[in-house]
């Protein structure tokens, strides 16, 4: 529970980055920044691997992975969501040019649907998907409410959205980014989530 609850943290990450990207009028600012953080950990990781653990990092990287995964890719969770997020702003924001909350909407769907999916799943799920026995129906319907609750509420109070614009993209950005999420797929949920969930809302907005 502790390492989705980490990831469902990551539900700041638009807010921040949308500082960065209003500051200096570019996707570059955000999109450097992400890059920074990833090279930053990364270094933290390798460290850690070779046994030299930095106050408060170490502790965070005990607390956020299994120890198998501690012991192999130390902080490999954090760090597939924060690629995740750059590549979604690399496509939308610099190839397409989208609307910031294009990009917002997608990482939200990651940081909330794919946490709250992963724990209503082990505590509720009953009943397996057809298409995927590793998914349930029930984590995926709770994922999928949760992520439209949050980016609703986002795109209404910190974007300004009409509620009725914002009701529509939020359900469009969480239906498609945890359709992706439930499908058996091998690409990691991290890069197809937030792409999906911003695809949707991108092509919305275009219309």
């Amino acid at each position: 529970m502790r390492r989705q609850l980490i990831h469902m943290s990551g539900a700041v990450t638009p807010f921040y980055l949308y500082f960065f990207y209003q500051r200096f009028s570019s996707w570059l600012a955000p999109e450097a920044l992400v890059a920074g953080m990833l090279a930053t950990g990364y270094g933290i990781a390798h460290l850690y691997k070779r046994g030299i653990r930095l106050p408060v990092f170490a502790k965070l990287v005990d607390i956020a992975e299994r120890e198998e995964v501690r012991q192999s890719s130390p902080g490999k969770g954090t760090f597939r969501f924060f690629l995740g997020v750059l590549v979604c702003m690399l496509i939308f924001g610099s190839l397409l040019g989208a609307p910031f909350f294009v990009v917002g909407s997608g990482i939200l769907v990651l940081a909330l649907g794919d946490s709250m999916s992963t724990l209503a799943g082990r505590k509720l799920g009953r009943r397996k998907l057809p298409y995927n026995s590793a998914k349930s129906v029930e984590g995926t319907l709770l994922g999928t409410c949760y992520a439209f609750l949050g980016i609703m509420a986002y795109l209404h109070f910190f974007h300004g959205l009409e509620i009725q614009q914002a009701a529509v993209f939020a359900f469009a950005a969480a239906s498609a980014g945890m359709l992706a999420e439930s499908l058996p797929l091998k690409v990691d949920d991290n890069f197809v989530i937030p792409i999906a969930g911003s695809a949707a809302v991108y092509a919305l907005n275009c219309v």
